[in-house]
């Protein structure tokens, strides 16, 4: 009984303990979980439902709150998402949610017509996902997919979106829709979900570990404790504020939200990033933080019926900063942040623009962020106080995006290039040619580029030192009277910056000589082959044939020829040379050609017998010569006719004796009378030949 008694008391105690959010101070107290087993939740609050007209903060507000009004890239064009001016343009965003949202892309378009915002077509601006057959609804989940579609497209209208729904709000499921988006090339992803720490979630960090992706979660809405994904060092973790704003939407101050998710992880350790930051051993959450207080919510359109109402509703919960603050990632990215998250490349990176005091306003702190040091999010003491500096409700604070993102981003270094146009030049012996020589302002750069060229020898520049105006060009001409063909590099310098760009030269000359040249004696004809010069001068080569000296062809293309209509037994002498509009090469090598009539080939059949009897084997030996010369490696074809005129063939090849053996098998009911044994022989060189006997059988 007693046992009960204090098994139901702890029970009560645990329960307790999460609510209240303060399970960071019992280690162990949960227990190892499969993600199967755990189910998430949206951190979404809903302050009121407006109808047909919005209520809460307007993207115009938020703009100007959080400072994007005053960054280069714009949130409104007169063309379409794909305008480079927006912000975030280049950019995708994924954002992960569970259930189907089937209205969202209609929704989307309602939002951005009512705040000017522009379009976002299905299938280029919006991809929606569903990798595991999603089909079911949930009103909460399609209004926390409204939520974070529309104020990422609002934060970043040039960044394309994809949109990938998991089957249900499992943990699983979740983040296998995590690896979904970022297969699909976001270079940013938001997760508004989370759920309770479990002794094993470390080794689901390998899902945001990411050389291409950064990763932003909520951190919950009940106050104090941490959730998971947040808790993930490679995870920024979004916290809530209250934000108050003037008539014109310019920022007053911000409170700690008391529903904001935060304090000290008891599974994963601190992050090297946070040294500096968090004293304790674990992992604190949040990083950062936006407006969350439903109070001071935002406009969300939403056509699914929640609780029985569809239009526009006023939203809060830390859902609402974790697809702003991806959005903030695409913008910078956009401007070659590279944020990934990766060796905790995001965290380090949003973690060292809070470097100096927070109270300067000229240190990175101060200008980077809006630190929050009022309001709390429980009753555990210094963990649950917002304070100056970093801490366990607020983070960092919230972004001055007009210098966060800025400083987040590289500035560029101003440079130059440099170009050669021709690159690839050819000229005869003796003669000049020019190339024009470009140098061209990259990033802002101005200032005198001096240019010199090696080898120098017979090169002189129009100018050698081009002044190069801020996004502008300047060219001059480079002469060059070569000796020999080659590489000419000219490089340009300024200060410590030098480029080089090379010039091929080949200077025209005749071809070398024809190689390996070869004859062949035929028929009257000799047939000429060749290998072609290994130097063409640079230019384009034809042939000619000479015979005894004198030319019998010209502007031959290939590298071979027929000198025909020759007297047999009479021996003639080639050589080729190669020509191009330089002039002619030296000789080839010479050879030799005696043209000799074409022998043929005689056919002798010769049966082993004169007769045979039905059922026997006959043996017929084939002999090929040509003159007195057995002529092997001949073709024969063997033909034996009956008396009725049927026929049947065999085929063979001539040994070095020039023979070929056949054996012809005739059958016990064999026509009797007179066969006949007729042999054709043909061989490469040789006029093909025939001959025949006749043997009989009994």
């Amino acid at each position: 009984m007693t046992l009960m008694v204090h098994s139901s008391v702890f029970l009560f105690s645990l329960v307790a303990l999460i609510l209240l959010g303060s399970i960071v101070s019992v280690p162990g107290v949960l227990a190892a979980k499969d993600p199967r087993e755990i189910d998430t939740h949206p951190p979404i609050h809903i302050k009121r439902f407006s109808g047909t007209s919005p209520s809460g903060y307007d993207p115009q507000i938020i703009w100007t709150a959080y400072g994007f009004k005053n960054l280069t890239c714009t949130h409104t064009t007169t063309t379409d998402w794909t305008d480079p001016n927006l912000c975030g343009h280049g950019q995708i965003i994924a954002i992960v949610d569970a259930y189907d949202d089937p209205n969202i892309a209609s929704d989307l378009q309602t939002f951005n017509t009512q705040f000017g915002l522009p379009s976002c077509p299905v299938g280029s601006c919006l991809v929606k996902l569903e990798p595991q057959g999603n089909t079911n609804t949930n009103s909460g989940w399609a209004l926390e997919t409204s939520l974070d579609v529309e104020w990422a497209h609002a934060v970043a209208p040039g960044a394309k979106i994809v949109l990938v729904e998991a089957k249900n709000s499992f943990l699983n499921n979740l983040l296998s829709a995590v690896d979904t988006g970022v297969g699909q090339g976001a270079q940013q992803l938001s997760m508004s979900w989370g759920g309770s720490e479990f002794s094993s979630e470390s080794s689901y960090d390998y899902h945001f570990n990411s050389g291409t992706t950064s990763f932003f979660a909520s951190s919950g809405d009940s106050g104090s404790g941490v959730e998971y994904p947040a808790a993930s060092p490679f995870v920024v973790s979004v916290g809530g504020t209250t934000l108050t704003v003037d008539s014109s939407g310019n920022y007053l101050n911000e409170t700690a939200w008391s529903g904001s998710g935060g304090g000290v992880s008891v599974y994963e350790p601190k992050p090297t990033y946070q040294n500096n930051f968090n004293p304790y051993s674990g992992r604190a959450v949040p990083d950062v933080a936006y407006d969350a207080d439903p109070s001071t919510g935002v406009a969300v359109y939403d056509s699914v019926p929640y609780n029985g109402q569809s239009g526009w509703f006023e939203v809060g919960g830390t859902s609402a900063g974790a697809p702003q603050w991806t959005a903030i990632s695409a913008i910078a990215n956009s401007g070659n942040a590279n944020l990934a998250s990766a060796s905790f490349g995001t965290s380090t990176a949003l973690y060292g623009a809070a470097s100096g005091s927070p109270t300067d306003p000229t240190s990175p702190y101060g200008r980077n962020y809006h630190d929050i040091t009022t309001g709390n999010n429980g009753a555990c003491g210094s963990l649950c106080n917002a304070g100056s500096g970093y801490d366990e409700v607020t983070g960092l604070g919230s972004a001055q995006s007009n210098n966060l993102i800025p400083y987040l981003t590289p500035t560029p270094t101003p440079d130059f290039t440099i170009s050669a146009s021709p690159s690839s030049l050819s000229v005869a012996s003796g003669s000049s040619i020019s190339s024009t020589i470009t140098v061209t302002s990259v990033n802002g750069f101005a200032g005198i580029v001096s240019l010199v060229v090696s080898p120098s020898a017979g090169t002189s520049f129009g100018s050698s030192a081009l002044e190069i105006t801020s996004g502008g060009s300047n060219s001059t001409a480079l002469t060059i009277t070569p000796t020999s063909s080659g590489t000419y590099t000219v490089t340009g310098t300024s200060g410590s910056l030098s480029h080089s760009a090379n010039i091929s030269v080949t200077v025209e000359t005749a071809p070398s000589a024809p190689q390996n040249l070869q004859g062949t004696a035929g028929n009257q004809q000799a047939s000429l082959s060749w290998q072609a010069p290994s130097s063409t001068g640079g230019l384009p080569i034809t042939y000619s044939v000479f015979r005894n000296g004198t030319q019998i062809a010209q502007n031959v293309t290939t590298t071979s020829y027929t000198d025909t209509g020759l007297t047999n037994g009479d021996t003639d002498t080639y050589y080729v040379e190669a020509v191009n509009s330089v002039g002619s090469s030296s000789p080839s090598n010479s050879v030799s050609v005696t043209p000799q009539p074409t022998p043929s080939l005689s056919v002798a059949v010769s049966p082993n017998k004169s007769s045979y009897s039905a059922g026997s084997t006959a043996y017929i030996t084939v002999t090929v010569t040509s003159g007195s010369t057995n002529i092997g490696g001949a073709s024969v074809t063997l033909t034996i006719t009956a008396p009725n005129g049927s026929t049947s063939q065999s085929s063979g090849t001539t040994n070095s004796n020039g023979q070929v053996v056949f054996s012809i098998h005739i059958l016990k009911h064999a026509q009797k009378g007179t066969y006949t044994a007729s042999a054709t022989a043909s061989h490469a060189g040789y006029l093909s030949g025939s001959g025949s006997a006749t043997f009989q059988v009994t």
